[in-house]
């Protein structure tokens, strides 16, 4: 089982679409840390018209 997990999330990049993935991943991050998950990156890039963040989490109960 692998200990560290990354979750991708993509939109299309438009007006406010910074703040609506910002909040989306945000979203992720709060209801994988009431799972037990711990937080250890998170970045955002756009590339080709899409906004991406990378969320990057250890899973619960792994060392």
């Amino acid at each position: 089982m692998k200990a560290v997990e990354i979750f991708r999330l993509r939109m299309t990049f438009g007006p406010n679409s910074s703040e609506a993935i910002r909040k989306e991943a945000e979203d992720l991050i709060n209801e994988k840390h009431y799972k037990g998950y711990r937080l250890i990156t998170t970045s955002f890039t756009i590339e080709g018209g899409k906004i991406y963040a990378f969320i990057t989490m250890k899973r619960p109960n792994t060392y």
